[in-house]
């Protein structure tokens, strides 16, 4: 019959015995001290997570801090929508364009522009503050189901430093929404950033009035702008970045962007396809 542990520490001298005893009360206590930490642990990251969904500063930091620039799953909102998974948003943004008669690029490799005002790239909607990177950046590759390419954090609107001091004496332009528009060329923005470059019109409306508001007293346009779809630089807020260009955040998620569209099989056999792009506002998707 085997003997158990404690009976064989009977046997040993005392000074054995002691030594045992005392490195077994150790190990006990720090195992305890373990469970407690963890215990405190989980405590506090469930404050933490309860303030960042209760406050909305603290939210935009953690939805920054998370690189909400690619669809990366759980995100914190202020919102009570959950996030929408990555086939869901493609599924929802092709369905729209169909029922918009917008075109719609199908086979592998031919990649969809479209951008979602007012919502996440995780597919949460938003109640499109302005000045903010509020607005979402979608790539979508038709084959023959849709699939979400890419997902990134931008803006359609133009910065607060612009709607103060509009370039044109008429007032600062944004692009029209919802619209497609075939009307950008792979180039250089500002001879220094590699970018969509609009080569054509688009139907824009000018904040007249200079609230930063588009309204009912704001004029529409058709014209050629100027209105590059280039990155951010990774401006926490959108101000002087945008004076009516549709701009992603981050200089990394743009830099994706741009190696997606620089792989586009069109774009390859002719280094002057012309891309179209969608606009829409979040309220007009089914997710």
């Amino acid at each position: 019959m085997p003997f158990r542990a404690d009976e064989l520490l009977k046997h040993l001298p005392i000074e054995i015995q002691y030594q045992e005893l005392k490195a077994l009360e150790e190990r006990d206590r720090c195992h305890i001290l373990a469970q407690a930490r963890g215990r405190a642990l989980c405590f506090g990251l469930s404050l933490v997570m309860a303030a960042a969904i209760a406050h909305p500063g603290i939210n935009q930091w953690f939805e920054s801090k998370l690189q909400l620039n690619r669809i990366t799953g759980i995100n914190f909102s202020t919102n009570t929508d959950e996030p929408k998974s990555n086939s869901r948003i493609a599924d929802a943004l092709v369905d729209y364009a169909k029922k918009q008669n917008w075109e719609i690029r199908t086979g592998q490799g031919k990649y969809n522009i479209f951008y979602v005002q007012g919502m996440s790239p995780s597919g949460i909607r938003n109640d499109n503050t302005p000045n903010q990177f509020n607005d979402s950046r979608f790539l979508v590759e038709v084959n023959p189901t849709p699939k979400l390419v890419g997902a990134w954090e931008a803006s359609i609107e133009p910065g607060t430093h612009y709607a103060k001091k509009p370039m044109n004496p008429k007032g600062t332009a944004q692009i029209q929404v919802p619209g497609q528009y075939k009307a950008w060329r792979v180039g250089k923005h500002k001879n220094r950033e590699l970018a969509l470059v609009q080569v054509a019109p688009v139907d824009i409306i000018r904040d007249t009035n200079r609230n930063g508001k588009i309204d009912a007293l704001d004029e529409k346009e058709h014209s050629q702008i100027g209105a590059n779809q280039h990155s951010a630089s990774d401006q926490k807020f959108v101000d002087d970045a945008s004076a009516g260009c549709p701009v992603g955040r981050t200089s990394k998620g743009h830099q994706e962007f741009m190696g997606f569209l620089q792989q586009d099989l069109d774009y390859k056999n002719n280094k002057n396809f012309v891309f179209s792009t969608g606009f829409l506002a979040a309220k007009e998707l089914r997710l």
